[in-house]
């Protein structure tokens, strides 16, 4: 079972590398997801303008709104462990790929700056006097960036696992990776997304206190229990529900598709499960989990604390279950028993604690930013409004 059965450095890479790829795709999934809600309420206040009908205010967006910068930069900043542990753990398929795919590759900075200033545009003063094409245009063009870097990052995972492809792929000089499971692997994680953005809302719904989210928020002068069903509420249990479904539909068929062929080598879903039959499970029971508290949510218009709390941990349970599951698949694509010898030499290397000094610096720093834009909003009501 993941991670047991390795040499120590290569497992302690491992499952360095798991925990917190975790907590960058918490991150990247509110991004991915949360921009793709800006877009479509946008949108459609766009179309409600031209025909002459009233957009009242909508608290889902409006939070976004505000928060997305944030999250953005902590998403880029939650990256960077997971993707040293990458390079460390498969480095000649992690580089290869990388120079396979050329500028086209690199071309992800660039674009994830346009896509970070979109962010600041959408939530700025002058964009709130524009017209309602101005924002939906802004926001449609932050998705497509970030849609862009998620589907270039997917193509260059599975890149980097079929190495049968890049003789082929460097003589041809294709700077794009031509394989239906890239669209199928980066469906299953844009569906998944939504779960992710759901859940973390709601933390942020009841932080902000608001009404109707059914149970007291954290801020101090926040209103108090509320017994009424909320739309707001309701409308966040639709989305959740829609992106778990999807997701299932979408991560079986694209599991199904990748062990059946992968890097060359047919694998039995006996040998890809060796490795990850208690992860399956868990990827299994965090989906039901959620999908019965987003269920009893959208019933009741409300949440609790319990349900709100299941439903984290059946999505922290999914995610764990499902990013092991990935690493089980690439493990047997890669034989990564000849690695062991370079895993062992950078294990001796030092800096591990000033690794840790450094994360848990960055952690402090986060959870500082945190507290104060929460005063910030306190005292204006609204950080755009600041």
């Amino acid at each position: 079972m993941f991670p047991f059965g390795f040499p120590g450095p290569t497992a302690f890479y491992l499952t360095l590398y798991v925990l917190t790829l975790i907590g960058h795709v918490l991150f990247m999934n509110y991004v991915l997801a949360g921009t793709g809600y800006l877009a479509f309420v946008g949108v459609g206040r766009w179309l409600r303008r031209r025909t002459g009908s009233e957009t009242g205010p909508d608290d889902l967006y409006e939070t976004l709104r505000d928060w997305m910068p944030f999250a953005l930069g902590a998403a880029i900043t939650a990256a960077i462990a997971p993707l040293l542990f990458l390079q460390i753990l498969y480095r000649e398929p992690f580089y290869t790929a990388n120079l396979l795919l050329f500028h086209r590759w690199m071309s992800i900075l660039p674009v994830l700056i346009v896509g970070f200033y979109l962010l600041y545009l959408i939530r700025s003063k002058w964009m709130a006097k524009r017209s309602a094409v101005a924002p939906a245009c802004a926001a449609l063009g932050a998705l497509a960036c970030f849609a862009f870097t998620g589907y270039a990052w997917t193509e260059n995972h599975l890149l980097s696992l079929d190495r049968a492809s890049w003789p082929g792929h460097y003589e041809s000089r294709a700077m794009v990776y031509r394989n239906p499971l890239v669209a199928a692997r980066f469906l299953m994680w844009a569906a998944g997304s939504v779960a992710t953005m759901a859940t973390i809302l709601g933390w942020q719904l009841i932080g902000t206190g608001i009404k109707g989210a059914g149970i007291k928020g954290l801020r101090e002068d926040s209103e108090p229990n509320s017994s009424f069903p909320s739309p707001v509420v309701r409308r966040l249990a639709k989305l959740a529900l829609a992106g778990i479904v999807i997701s299932l539909v979408t991560g079986n068929a694209y599991f199904f598709l990748e062990r059946s062929d992968i890097g060359g080598r047919r694998l039995t879903p006996l040998q890809a499960d060796a490795l990850s039959p208690p992860y399956s499970f868990l990827a299994v029971a965090g989906g039901l989990l959620q999908l019965l508290c987003w269920r009893y949510a959208l019933r009741c218009g409300r949440f609790s604390w319990w349900t709100l709390g299941l439903a984290s941990v059946g999505l922290l349970a999914t995610l764990l279950g499902v990013t092991v599951e990935r690493e089980a698949i690439r493990l047997h694509a890669i034989d990564i028993s000849k690695l062991y010898e370079q895993h062992a030499e950078a294990a001796q290397i030092g800096g591990w604690w000033i690794f840790v000094f450094f994360a848990a610096v960055n952690a402090g720093l986060v959870v500082w930013a945190i507290r104060l834009v929460r005063r910030r909003s306190r005292v204006g009501g609204s950080v755009a409004s600041e």
